[in-house]
């Protein structure tokens, strides 16, 4: 692939398309070398933290109900109540990112991924941002990305 036209944009965009590539592919791979999880916190980078860097403006800032939750596919995933607003959960999971402010739960002795975590650094208080059922990362992250790419083709 070429490079960028628009960063931004294609770079969300890729990071989808990566995501998507490896979803075709992983189940050629015995049970414990199916990454997908490392390969979904890693791409949190161009879906999470480009954005807020490089075109905060174009981040959607509803009010977070529980119509939107469901909308974006977190029915168990719970977000601490101290985001109301879109952006700023966005903006919190930004640091927790940047910052690998991020807990990994098993609930069972099998040691499978039941939860993602992210929290705020320690240095900032480390409490929970969200606790996301891991089931519901990718669909939160893929309505969330399609929004934001919807914002930059409609409004830039």
């Amino acid at each position: 692939m070429g490079n960028y036209r628009d960063i931004e944009y294609e770079f969300i965009e890729r990071t989808l398309k990566l995501i998507a590539q490896y979803e075709s592919d992983f189940h050629r791979y015995p049970f414990e070398e199916q990454y997908n999880y490392t390969l979904l916190l890693n791409c949190l980078l161009g879906i999470i933290v480009l954005p807020k860097e490089r075109v905060s403006s174009y981040i959607p800032n509803p009010r977070i109900t529980n119509d939107l939750k469901n909308q974006m596919g977190l029915v168990d995933s719970v977000i601490s109540p101290n985001y109301t607003k879109l952006r700023d959960l966005i903006l919190g999971l930004r640091n927790s990112i940047a910052h690998f402010s991020v807990e990994i739960r098993s609930n069972s002795d099998d040691f499978l991924i039941d939860n993602i975590i992210f929290k705020m650094p320690a240095d900032e208080g480390g409490f929970e941002i969200a606790n996301f059922q891991s089931s519901e990362l990718l669909p939160f992250i893929r309505y969330y990305a399609d929004w934001i790419k919807h914002n930059l083709k409609e409004y830039r």
